[in-house]
């Protein structure tokens, strides 16, 4: 199943604010935060889970490539 822009702005909604406080927490600075979470949600939209506890656990167990991360630029 594909996603429509309103299911991805949805699930932004729902779910990025949870991802970017994940990766707050574990990389301590804002730029790679909304790195990560950017990269973070680009995967979960691809997975396409809709299910909450699901969600929650893939971002529990999310990792990051240390490259994306790692850079000063957001993008």
């Amino acid at each position: 199943m594909h996603s429509t822009t309103t299911d991805l702005v949805t699930l932004y909604r729902k779910y990025g604010p949870v991802l970017y406080s994940h990766f707050f927490r574990r990389l301590g600075e804002e730029n790679q935060a909304m790195k990560a979470t950017r990269y973070a949600f680009g995967e979960l939209s691809r997975l396409n889970l809709r299910d909450e506890a699901a969600v929650v656990r893939w971002v529990r167990n999310c990792e990051l490539p240390a490259e994306t991360a790692q850079t000063a630029s957001l993008w």
